[in-house]
């Protein structure tokens, strides 16, 4: 009887090491399944945020697209008959005697206008974004809504130039535009400060306003020019959020990254 019972806890140990064996690769299998479903989730993740990036940058380029076309439309059509209007008026004055004030007045506030038309078709102008920084573009659009008289801009920066390529410095200005064209169009603001500096390798931009301010917890994303506040920014890496200041204006802050061998 004896070998019978030896045979017995033999067969036994064998099938428990069998079952262990079994246990194990069974427990192999499922890990490098789970491993293998997250990095298909992961490259689905990653798939996604291409797609979505590429998406966001052709409506970006279409939008450039349009505002070169709308720039060019200022420029040649509109800006050409306001010039063919006050060349009018400039002959009419010479051939009168004594020219009335009223007639003075439109000529200049005509030159005016044809000026600050210039300067917006070039603001719009792919081309004349990529020959100068955004920190010069960005004092001549100050310079352009300052000659309005309806609100005062103030621009303060330490940085001599901005550690960004041509392209994010284009798109951190149409930001910059869209958020001042917002508070102009909603807040009635006197006074608008904008201020950007660069610490621990984050570039901080802040425009801030006193004007009517806000709800921030009733703010909709789903106005159109947020949403393309937030692309734009989301494309650059950085982030954007919109605060109440203490004078119960608006204050919009950008944080980019920027990288340390470009400082």
């Amino acid at each position: 009887m004896l070998p019978v019972k030896q045979d017995f806890f033999v067969a036994v140990i064998l099938l428990t090491l069998l079952f262990i064996i079994m246990g194990l690769i069974v427990i192999v299998a499922i890990i490098n399944y789970k491993k293998k479903q997250q990095a298909y989730l992961h490259q689905l993740k990653l798939m996604k945020e291409e797609y979505d990036k590429q998406l966001m940058w052709s409506q970006i380029e279409i939008q450039e697209e349009t505002f070169a076309h709308l720039g060019q439309e200022l420029h040649d059509d509109i800006g050409q008959l306001l010039t063919s209007t006050k060349l009018l008026i400039n002959v009419t004055q010479r051939n009168l005697t004594e020219a009335p004030e009223t007639l003075r007045i439109a000529e200049d506030t005509l030159g005016t206008a044809i000026h600050n038309l210039r300067a917006l078709s070039k603001s719009f102008s792919r081309q004349w974004l990529d020959q100068f920084s955004l920190l010069e573009n960005l004092k001549s659009e100050v310079a352009r809504i300052n000659a309005s008289r309806t609100v005062n801009v103030t621009f303060m920066h330490e940085l001599a130039e901005l550690p960004l390529q041509s392209e994010p410095q284009i798109i951190l200005f149409r930001i910059i535009q869209e958020a001042m064209q917002n508070c102009l169009k909603h807040a009635r603001p006197q006074v608008i400060d904008i201020s950007m500096r660069i610490a621990d390798s984050i570039l901080l931009l802040i425009i801030a306003d006193d004007g009517a301010g806000f709800d921030k917890a009733g703010m909709s994303a789903s106005g159109l020019g947020i949403r393309n506040m937030q692309h734009r920014t989301q494309l650059l890496g950085g982030s954007i959020n919109w605060e109440v200041t203490d004078a119960g204006g608006t204050a919009v802050l950008i944080k980019l990254p920027v990288e340390p061998n470009q400082l």
